[in-house]
C-alpha cells in the first residue's frame, strides 16, 4: 500500500510513531537521517519549519534498494508496540487518518528512509514543500542500521564533525 501526504514539520523533524507517547532521550542519532527510538524513529528534515512531501510504502518483503533519484538513503531497525506506527506530523497539518506502517501488528520492522531536497534551505523556512522523502518499512528482525546513499554535502558537513 502506498500513500502520499504534504505534512507540516517543526523543529527540523517528524517522526513515524503510534502517537505522542515515546522516549525521545531513546533515540540513536547515529545517522543524519532517520533516528530510531524505543518505539518508532524521528526523520531529520533540512528545514526547521513547513512543509514536505512524505509518501510512505508499506511491504511484506524488503524491496529492492533503489537509491536513483534520491540524495539520502537509509536503513533502520524500528519497533512497534501495542499502537501501530504511523506517519506523526505536527500542528494537526497532514492526513487525518494516516495509515498504519506496522500492518503485522507489533514486533520489529525494517524502515527505509529516502530523502531529496533537505540541502536546499537547511534550518530554515518553508511554506511550499521543498523537500521529499519516502519511508517503506516492512517486517523484520533487528539489523545495524546501514547508509545506502549520503549527499556529498551531508556527508562532508558529518567529516566536518567528526562523525563519518
Amino acid at each position: 500500500m502506498t500513500e502520499s501526504a504534504v505534512i507540516w514539520v517543526s523543529d527540523g523533524q517528524f517522526s513515524i510513531t503510534g502517537g505522542y507517547d515515546y522516549k525521545v532521550e531513546s533515540a540513536d542519532w547515529s545517522n543524519t537521517l532517520a533516528a530510531p527510538m524505543d518505539h518508532g524513529a524521528y526523520i531529520v528534515t533540512g528545514i526547521h519549519t513547513g512543509r514536505v512531501n512524505v509518501e510512505t510504502r508499506i511491504t511484506s518483503t524488503p524491496p529492492p534498494a533503489d537509491t536513483e533519484g534520491w540524495e539520502e538513503v537509509v536503513e533502520v531497525s524500528v519497533h512497534a508496540d501495542e499502537v501501530d506506527l504511523a506517519l506523526n506530523y505536527f500542528d494537526g497539518q497532514g492526513p487525518s487518518n494516516p495509515p498504519a506502517l506496522s500492518d503485522q501488528g507489533p514486533g520489529w520492522y525494517r524502515m527505509r528512509v529516502h530523502a531529496r531536497g533537505r540541502t536546499l534551505a537547511p534550518d530554515g523556512v518553508s511554506e511550499e514543500p521543498i523537500e521529499d522523502y519516502l519511508i517503506t518499512t516492512w517486517p523484520q528482525q533487528p539489523t545495524a542500521p546501514a547508509v545506502l546513499r549520503i549527499s556529498e554535502q551531508i556527508e562532508a558537513g558529518l567529516r566536518r564533525a567528526g562523525r563519518a
